[in-house]
């Protein structure tokens, strides 16, 4: 997890892909800079966002590592 400062500030994911992916629907538990989880997101294409960090994910499933 990384907390990033752009439109207020908001959590990303960074994968080990290199890609940083905007999740919608982050736990407040999982809201931890440095924190590494394990997830399933499914991508939303269909979606846009305001913070430009990478593709917006939904999460199925998430878990710290």
């Amino acid at each position: 997890m990384s907390h990033l400062d752009l439109e207020g500030g908001f959590y990303a994911i960074r994968g080990d892909d290199g890609v940083t992916y905007d999740p919608t629907n982050l736990p407040p538990a999982f809201q931890r800079d440095g924190l590494r989880v394990e997830a399933e997101a499914k991508r939303r294409d269909d979606m846009m966002g305001v913070h430009q960090a990478g593709p917006i994910v939904q999460l199925l499933r998430i878990r710290a590592r």
